[in-house]
């Protein structure tokens, strides 16, 4: 028996996920982010509420081709936060080109999964089709063949595959006005209804399978006194936000470079926008993200 799930955002309204938990559904995505800087109006309250249920819940970006992939990268790991447990690997949206010709959208895409895995430790699913056929000419992209595919086609018949992928894993089969459409208790008016492909118990290992992170890069050996990075990127914003001793020790080098930050313990706002002023003057790309180059950068006190 196929697997129901849902995709929803705040276009959905709000969602009672108890009623939506008692009936068929097994699994949903939600909208957390797009671009750069937007973050959905009702991720925070559709992601907790969700995390109440045994509805295994999942979270997804809406790509915008043209903008920068990394700050959107970091934009969506930042939003979600750290996975738990019963949560599916996160997804990015590619539905738009941005204006970019088919080769500059790949490599896009490219960049912004390698980032977000990073952040993520895990591997992402990618949500893609007609773009990816019609419009990027169907390219074969080596690189995101072993990612889970994510894909739609509003009817009876299975998804036409990109040449990409061998298979569909997640079929958005209707949109709530076309193809086969459900009713979804608790969700008042249409709704993106999914399947998946496996079994259920598939789904729950796919959720709760403790994926190997990415392993960070080896901590850089102290230089001159400068201590090392300890393999955490440090990002905002972020729930909770982060905190700890290398947060502090990296602000009171920030406050010795005279950047304006306060020396707290904690990443926010005020830290990522002095750190995007460092990265600015030492040359660096302006993601407002503390890893390693940025981390070696901010020590570095030669003329």
């Amino acid at each position: 028996m196929p697997v129901l799930g849902i995709d929803v955002s705040h276009n959905n309204a709000e969602v009672d996920w108890s009623a939506v938990a008692g009936s068929d559904v097994k699994f949903a995505f939600v909208k957390a982010t797009e671009g750069n800087s937007i973050v959905d109006q009702r991720f925070d309250e559709n992601w907790k509420a969700l995390g109440d249920t045994h509805v295994l819940r999942g979270a997804y970006h809406f790509g915008r081709p043209g903008a920068d992939p990394e700050i959107q990268a970091a934009h969506f790991a930042a939003v979600v936060g750290p996975r738990t447990w019963s949560t599916l690997p996160p997804a990015l949206d590619l539905e738009v080109d941005g204006g970019l010709p088919p080769a500059q959208v790949v490599q896009w895409a490219l960049a912004f999964v390698n980032k977000a895995e990073t952040l993520f430790g895990q591997p992402l699913i990618i949500y893609t089709g007609g773009l990816w056929r019609r419009t990027l000419r169907d390219p074969d992209v080596p690189e995101l063949r072993s990612r889970l595919l994510w894909t739609a086609r509003y009817g009876g018949q299975e998804p036409v595959v990109p040449r990409t992928w061998a298979r569909w894993d997640f079929w958005q089969f209707t949109d709530g006005d076309s193809g086969t459409v459900q009713k979804i208790p608790g969700v008042s008016g249409p709704c993106d209804c999914d399947r998946f492909r496996g079994e259920l118990a598939e789904l729950q290992a796919l959720a709760d399978k403790p994926l190997a992170p990415a392993e960070p890069p080896p901590p850089t050996p102290p230089e001159g006194g400068r201590p090392a990075w300890n393999g955490r990127f440090l990002v905002w914003p972020h729930a909770p936000v982060m905190n700890g001793d290398d947060v502090r020790i990296w602000q009171t080098q920030m406050r010795e470079r005279r950047f304006a930050v306060d020396v707290d313990g904690f990443y926010g706002r005020q830290s990522r926008q002095a750190c995007i002023a460092l990265q600015r003057e030492m040359g660096l790309e302006p993601d407002g993200i503390v890893g390693r180059s940025t981390w070696n950068a901010t020590f570095d006190t030669s003329p």
